[in-house]
């Protein structure tokens, strides 16, 4: 893990997953970056949440494998941002590796503006 993470990133990025977690959709999107919501309607983004989360069944467990700090990203206005992967474990079977993307907004604060499951 990357020591040079901002740990208010790895914060912000806890705080979505756990209300991905729980399985609610509006949450997500109200706390996601606003290029996260000009992209997606919330009615949208629910969908897409339980098709990639619903039948992988109740998470077993989480682990940070990846941190990096960018200083851009590809097809993506500038700015500073934080890409965190997880090695994530789903009903207990299904492995999968869970990628979150954070900018640091104007204000500072980091909000998700990506989250890919797979």
């Amino acid at each position: 893990m990357d020591g040079s993470i901002d740990p208010s990133a790895r914060a912000q990025a806890a705080a979505w997953l756990a209300l991905a977690d729980a399985g609610d959709a509006q949450a997500t999107w109200d706390a996601a970056a606003a290029r996260f919501q000009a992209a997606v309607t919330p009615g949208r983004w629910a969908e897409l949440l339980a098709a990639a989360r619903g039948p992988r069944g109740p998470l077993t467990s989480r682990a940070e494998a990846v941190a990096e700090r960018l200083d851009g990203l590809p097809a993506a206005p500038p700015g500073e941002y934080v890409v965190l992967q997880y090695h994530s474990v789903y009903d207990a079977r299904q492995a999968v590796v869970e990628t979150v993307t954070l900018q640091r907004q104007p204000t500072r604060a980091w909000h998700v503006v990506g989250y890919f499951i797979r």
